[in-house]
């Protein structure tokens, strides 16, 4: 995070320098400021500057195209003749995830149409799920697991 601070600094830096306060040249700034950091923390062995921001990128453009599909899907539904649900209660297993995690894990399952996040069980072992299309549990819950391990190399890295 220090890091992240040090190059919004440069950022400001940078606008002063130049005598222009516009948001095209504070993000310059940024760009700049990030070139620097990059630099600062290979030379310093501090860890990739960039890599935490990369795969939270990936995470966006991922849970994107599970937003698309999820909507597809429920929009199929909506306009196709017939009942092609197979609605099902799951409980995943969430013992091994923080409060947090747990929280940020159920709002983006709640968040993909189809899917709803509906208790955590007292003890915080369980997450309680309803599914539309869960014909096959343990794919419904593979599919839960792959939301999981990109949120967890994701956001949660």
């Amino acid at each position: 995070m220090s890091r992240f601070l040090f190059n919004v600094l440069l950022a400001v830096v940078w606008c002063l320098l130049t005598g222009s306060g516009t948001p095209w040249n504070f993000i310059a700034g940024l760009a700049i400021g990030a070139l620097v950091m990059v630099a600062y923390s290979t030379i310093a062995r501090k860890g990739p500057y960039l890599g935490r921001l990369w795969a939270l990128l990936y995470f966006g453009l991922y849970f994107t195209g599970l937003l698309i599909k999820s909507n597809w899907q429920i929009a199929k539904e909506v306009v196709t003749p017939g009942f092609h649900q197979k609605p099902r209660l799951l409980r995943y297993p969430v013992g091994h995830l923080t409060q947090t995690q747990i929280t940020t894990l159920g709002s983006a399952i709640t968040l993909t149409p189809g899917t709803l996040s509906v208790d955590v069980s007292p003890d915080g072992q369980w997450l309680y799920l309803h599914c539309m299309y869960a014909e096959d549990p343990e794919s419904a819950r593979r599919e839960i697991d792959d939301l999981q391990a990109h949120l967890m190399k994701g956001v949660f890295a």
